[in-house]
């Protein structure tokens, strides 16, 4: 077990706001993990307290030791006046010998700051995986990838879960792709709603709600069978 969260929560202290309690859940090795909820459910303050960046106010968060982390921010919140080249960001995340996930060779000399969208989380994941990580930590990392680039990003991700043996924690939208290479489930609104196996989270009801146009795949003849 990486990381195991025992009742875990975390309260602001001025003015106070709950935003997370109760939190029960471990992360497994060469497992996925895909968190999913509405806006403001708390979603990446369980990723910071997973990263060890802020502390639980209550329960407990506990990492197995020496535990390597990689983490794809949703957003780079790089200075704007502080010129770098990918080449250079790379530089300062790990070993350069490693083979990057995605081919970025002819983004190598460009500022990050003029990056698009797409190609600025491929640079990102590509820096997160260099140390070959126990645990991935993903954050909306699809955001700005047609669905194509979407589909293949998640291939990708399984590929390289398989060969480094790594566990990934995924915070997404995209719930038809994900499903489809999810171990586990976990449905976030300040608690956890439900959790289970992709199958058993898809056929409760407030998952359904959360997230409509999500019901269980059903298929629907419009044609006949002829016996």
């Amino acid at each position: 077990m990486l990381i195991s969260l025992k009742a875990a929560g975390y309260t602001l202290e001025s003015p106070p706001k709950t935003l997370l309690h109760d939190i029960n859940f471990d992360v497994l090795p060469n497992s996925v993990t895909t968190i999913i909820g509405p806006n403001g459910a708390g979603k990446t303050t369980l990723v910071r307290l997973l990263l060890g960046l802020i502390q639980p106010t209550a329960g407990t968060v506990t990492r197995q030791r020496h535990i390597t982390m990689g983490y794809v921010p949703q957003k780079l919140h790089a200075n704007r006046f502080m010129p770098m080249t990918v080449s250079t960001f790379l530089s300062l995340c790990g070993d350069q010998k490693l083979e990057h996930p995605f081919d970025i060779s002819h983004l190598m000399t460009r500022s990050i700051h003029a990056l698009s969208g797409g190609e600025l989380q491929k640079v990102l994941f590509n820096a997160a995986v260099l140390k070959k990580p126990d645990l991935l930590i993903l954050d909306e990392p699809t955001q700005g990838i047609d669905a194509d680039g979407q589909s293949a990003f998640y291939r990708k991700l399984i590929e390289l879960k398989n060969k480094y043996n790594m566990a990934i924690v995924l915070i997404s939208h995209d719930l038809h792709f994900v499903f489809d290479c999810t171990d586990h489930v976990i449905c976030l609104n300040h608690h956890v709603c439900c959790q289970g196996t992709p199958e058993k989270v898809r056929q409760i009801q407030e998952v359904q709600q959360l997230f409509p146009g999500f019901a269980p795949y059903q298929h629907h003849h419009d044609h006949h069978h002829h016996d």
